[in-house]
């Protein structure tokens, strides 16, 4: 299962939610759920925002997706932070942030213990060549949003769908959509704590055979 949870404290989320969690689940914190995050002091261990989420991964056995404004000195990052059973993997920064934030260099997956997952952070899943690593084996893709449900964002979320060939999560602020590999919303659901089944699937994404050529025709 997915669980995905926006606008409760973690202490929340352990506290009332825990005995549904089982081994191999997968955990979708909102920004809202850990906020302003000081990179340096977490890392020199003067702060300790995500010790009980490592913590709690690791005695659950769960891969735990953490959207945050990361702090690094004066320049802040929307991010999300993948940690697979205790392991913090890496952080993905949005690519085109708007002026407020510092845009990352890297478009990131992370080969997990359930395989490869893709995230996509708020405005990066409408750039269409950002989309290019999801279309080989990735099992779980994601696109996590700080913002309410977003036309343009579901749009593109549809649209990515169905050029890989799998299962998109899409999580707002204010609720959470499953779209299937045919572009379809599946579910949709408003609440503090979402719920989804994402069948696993291998499969790459819909390319078409053979060489195209590409024309352009002028008039006279």
């Amino acid at each position: 299962m997915i669980f995905c949870f926006s606008g409760v404290s973690f202490d929340t989320v352990m506290r009332d939610y825990s005995a549904l969690i089982s081994p191999n689940d997968i955990v979708v914190l909102s920004r809202e759920v850990t906020g302003i995050v000081d990179m340096p002091a977490e890392l020199s261990g003067k702060s300790a925002v995500f010790k009980s989420m490592v913590a709690f991964c690791l005695d659950k056995e769960i891969i735990m997706l953490v959207a945050m404004r990361a702090k690094i000195g004066d320049k802040l990052f929307n991010s999300v932070m993948v940690i697979d059973k205790g392991r913090i993997m890496g952080v993905s920064d949005e690519i085109n942030p708007d002026k407020a934030y510092v845009g990352g260099k890297a478009m990131r997956s992370y080969v997990t213990g359930r395989g490869k997952v893709n995230v996509f952070v708020d405005s990066d899943v409408c750039y269409p060549e950002l989309w290019q690593d999801c279309m080989d084996g990735s099992r779980y893709v994601f696109s996590l949003n700080a913002c309410a449900a977003n036309i343009e964002r579901t749009a593109c979320a549809r649209a990515l769908a169905i050029a890989t060939g799998k299962y998109v999560l899409v999580q707002y602020s204010d609720s959470s959509l499953c779209i299937n590999p045919y572009g379809r919303i599946e579910s949709v659901k408003f609440s503090e704590m979402s719920a989804f089944y994402l069948p696993l699937s291998l499969a790459k994404g819909r390319t078409l055979k053979g060489k195209i050529r590409f024309v352009r025709e002028k008039g006279n």
